[in-house]
């Protein structure tokens, strides 16, 4: 199957509330997590939840693990 032409139409939402509004302090929580988590082999953490967009840290955590 080749290309299919162009798109016929096209759209973007944003979302205004789509990632987490991280509270004061929230970095050291993450440290502290990271440094805990880092004891147990195979595990590895990502995501917004933890420090924005989640697609790298997604790749990130899964090199570790494969690691």
């Amino acid at each position: 199957m080749g290309p299919l032409g162009e798109p016929v139409a096209a759209r973007v939402t944003r979302w205004d509330r789509g990632l987490p509004q991280y509270e004061v302090g929230h970095h050291d929580r993450v440290r502290r997590i990271r440094e805990a988590a880092s004891k147990l082999p195979g595990l590895a953490l990502c995501g917004a939840a933890y420090e924005g967009v989640g697609v790298a840290t997604g790749r990130a955590a899964a090199r570790q693990v494969l690691a």
